[in-house]
């Protein structure tokens, strides 16, 4: 599995919005198209493991029909042994759905979600969809990107929106707050900002 760009101080890099705007125009018109557009937003709207995404069956997301906002990752699934609940974003929620409706025979709900072309009944390898996204930072121009940006990505953005740490750490599937918290950028004139709103 590919290791995490140099350059980034051992730490995967932030998208920025104009980056993920970037990267979504990059895909229009290629090959795979709603595929890889939804195993990057996905990514990008959960915080899940490249790994994990890799692993999902259709039953996980649609179990009937309907993409849910919320998704069960058993025990034998995460890294940590440990079975969560992760919540997904209108966005990559809407990239799931226009997929979904671009696959055959969504009966089979055992089928994965992401199938290996060579090997249909199994799914994408994680080295695979590493593959896929690298490809895809390459395209858009963007330097020091790896899988794992989706992810620290996600925590950084609940972060500015209010989330609460626990709640970041519990999305993520982190088992030490610590890890968690390693996961941030901070942004000098945020900081500033947080300052200025002190009052005595």
């Amino acid at each position: 599995m590919a290791g995490r760009p140099k350059g980034t101080g051992g730490l995967a890099k932030e998208l920025s919005g104009d980056e993920i705007q970037r990267i979504d125009k990059c895909l229009a018109g290629t090959t795979f198209e709603q595929r890889n557009r939804a195993l990057f937003f996905l990514g990008l709207g959960t915080g899940m493991r490249i790994a994990e995404l890799c692993g999902l069956r259709i039953r996980d997301v649609a179990p009937h029909g309907k993409v849910l906002r919320q998704i069960v990752l058993e025990r034998h699934s995460t890294k940590s042994g440990r079975s969560r609940t992760v919540h997904v974003s209108r966005q990559a929620a809407t990239h799931l759905r226009a997929y979904l409706e671009t696959r055959e025979a969504l009966e089979k709900r055992d089928d994965p979600l992401f199938p290996s072309r060579s090997r249909p009944d199994d799914p994408i390898a994680a080295n695979t969809a590493i593959q896929i996204l690298t490809t895809l930072f390459k395209r858009a121009g963007i330097a020091h990107a790896s899988s794992h940006s989706l992810r620290r990505t996600h925590a950084n953005m609940l972060r500015r929106n209010g989330a609460d740490l626990k709640i970041i750490q519990e999305q993520l599937g982190h088992s030490s707050l610590a890890t968690t918290e390693r996961y941030f950028v901070v942004d000098p004139l945020e900081k500033s900002r947080a300052v200025d709103k002190l009052w005595f």
